[in-house]
């Protein structure tokens, strides 16, 4: 940001604290919080509270003054992508503005205690969190609360106007008012964070004002003490700035972990949701369509069985007309045999004839059981087949959808359909299997397989290339490392050779001098930038997140469509397939009753 700069340094280098003017209330209770910290300023209480800081933020000037300004530096009006009017949205906020304003400005009330939507509240709350930014401005009117947005650069400043700020509560105002609340308490905590951070290094990490003046003052005795070798110091000089760097370079590479993480999330939310869903909805109308044509199938087989039993039913009445015109004719020649006179010899002789027609009729009937039950199994057979053959049918179809045959538009159909299909009641043989395995697909797949041959050849070529690039890049890496250990030595040799080169008194205070003015203000210039970039990434990834809300809303919008089409499509091959089970119910219960009867 180019309104936030570092503080000056003094010789020592040390950086001075920065005094924050604060207010404590001892005890609030519902919406008493900023009117009391208000009475408290005007009763002429004075806070006593510091906390050191690097950085202030003074006199803040808008940067963007071509195009009549606003936007906060951003050349153009933008609107705000945020859910600001979403009710979720709004309570958030609330929750963070709560949290800082107790963690950070003292208030001891419950989160139903937090009053800011009227214009007094709100006035004094943005008051005390801007005084924590720039303690040396006094906003004295409301008014001054849209301009002092526009310094900060806050990007949605345009949005803010006095007439909302004299109705905050409105219906209108209160979305927007809340939003910049919002916006201004994140970024005086990332300020904040950023300046603990470097109290921390301070405390326990490497400064480099500390490092060289120890060295500069362990040199300067040791030339007072007639010793010109500082080899001793100057390596202990390099061993922590070597580790300094070793520390940044560790936590430059855990910050660019996250933001390749954030970058992979990103690219997943950016996937078309829509897409996706139209695939799963392909998927499901594949898998239903499949049903359907089993369930004909199975109708196709009940019509069958149906009429196999209305042709055994016609069996049984014929053979039960025959038994009772045999029955018949038995009387009638049982009637013709007892009005004849009957000898022993006719009667042994009849008795004989009885006995091998009983033994006939035995034999007859156990090679029609024999019979009946060998066309059972083979009907069980021929079923069996054909189950096995509609596997095999179902894997060819796959097969052909993986290696691109099915549909007709697939990439190696040439717009030809491929699908094998089974017609188990055609009148010939050849039209049972609806294409020509041997002459019309063989030579297809024959065709596809060689061009699958062709781009594995062109593959592994390229495989070979890449191996052979990787063994030049590997020799490379040796070359240059031999030359890094070169280097290394050259340095080495350098390194002593400035061991032994002498200079006066004057021109060494001289060179400590102007050393120490660059080192201060390169410091002082990595600081600000750090700082400018770090809040850079914070905006970003606030945007980032206010698309990334706005795509998961998107996305739970088709889902919920796409789920909701699919319980419809479920519900359907569920009335179905009960309605087939009790067809099959009633099938069995009417063959078992024929079977009986």
């Amino acid at each position: 940001m180019d309104h936030i700069h570092t503080r000056r340094m003094t010789s020592s280098g040390l950086r001075q604290p920065m005094t924050v003017l604060r207010n404590q209330p001892q005890q609030y209770t519902r919406g008493a919080f900023l009117n009391d910290s208000l009475g408290a300023g005007r009763a002429g209480r004075t806070p006593k509270l510091t906390r050191r800081t690097s950085m202030y933020v003074g006199n803040l000037q808008p940067t963007n003054q071509q195009g009549g300004g606003g936007g906060g530096g951003f050349g153009g009006q933008i609107k705000d992508i945020r859910p600001i009017r979403d009710k979720p949205f709004q309570v958030d906020s609330l929750d963070i503005i709560y949290t800082y304003a107790k963690e950070k400005l003292g208030f001891q009330g419950e989160l139903k205690d937090f009053k800011i939507n009227t214009s007094k509240d709100y006035f004094t709350l943005f008051k005390l969190v801007y005084q924590r930014l720039d303690p040396g401005k006094d906003i004295t009117k409301i008014d001054e609360i849209a301009t002092a947005l526009r310094e900060l650069r806050y990007p949605f400043a345009n949005d803010i106007t006095k007439s909302m700020l004299q109705a905050v509560g409105s219906v209108q105002s209160w979305p927007h008012l809340l939003g910049a609340m919002r916006w201004l308490v994140e970024y005086v905590a990332t300020i904040e964070s950023i300046e603990d951070q470097d109290d921390e290094v301070e405390e326990s990490g490497f400064n480099p004002d500390s490092a060289f003046f120890k060295y500069a003052t362990t040199a300067y005795n040791l030339f007072l003490n007639g010793d010109d070798d500082y080899s001793d110091a100057l390596d202990e000089f390099d061993a922590a700035y070597e580790q300094s760097n070793a520390d940044i370079i560790a936590k430059n590479a855990e910050v660019q972990k996250e933001v390749d993480e954030l970058e992979k999330q990103l690219n997943e939310m950016n996937e078309d949701p829509l897409a996706v869903a139209q695939n799963e909805n392909k998927t499901l109308r594949s898998d239903m369509n499949k049903f359907n044509a089993y369930t004909k199938h199975l109708e196709d087989k009940i019509i069958k069985l149906k009429d196999y039993i209305i042709k055994l039913e016609e069996e049984h009445k014929g053979i039960e007309i025959e038994l009772a015109k045999v029955e018949e004719e038995k009387a009638e020649i049982q009637q013709k045999v007892d009005s004849q006179p009957i000898s022993p010899d006719d009667v042994e002789r009849m008795h004989k004839e009885s006995e091998q027609i009983t033994n006939n009729r035995n034999a007859i009937a156990t090679k029609a059981k024999e019979l009946s039950k060998l066309q059972w199994e083979k009907g069980l057979d021929l079923e069996k087949r054909i189950a096995d053959i509609e596997k095999l049918i179902q894997y060819y179809n796959t097969s052909l959808y993986r290696v691109g045959l099915l549909p007709s538009s697939a990439q190696y159909a040439d717009g030809k359909d491929y699908e094998l299909s089974l017609d188990v009641n055609a009148d010939r043989i050849d039209k049972i299997i609806s294409l020509d395995l041997r002459n019309h697909v063989r030579t297809k797949l024959s065709e596809v397989r060689e061009k699958f041959n062709s781009e594995y050849d062109k593959i592994q070529e390229q495989i070979t290339l890449i191996s052979e690039e990787i063994h030049r890049l590997s020799d490379d890496n040796a070359d240059k490392e031999i030359d890094l250990n070169t280097l290394e030595d050259n340095k080495n040799i350098l390194a002593r050779q400035f061991d032994e080169v002498k200079q006066s008194e004057q021109n060494e205070i001289d060179t400590l001098a102007k050393r120490c003015t660059s080192f201060e203000q390169r410091i002082s210039q990595l600081r600000s930038e750090g700082a400018a970039v770090y809040l850079e990434w914070k905006q970003k990834s606030q945007e980032i997140q206010i698309q990334y809300d706005h795509c998961i809303h998107e996305y739970n919008a088709v889902q919920e469509t796409a789920y909701n089409e699919f319980i419809m499509i479920k519900n359907d091959q569920l009335r179905k397939l009960q309605h087939i089970s009790n067809v099959l119910t009633d099938l069995k219960k009417f063959s078992e009753g024929s079977i009986l009867f």
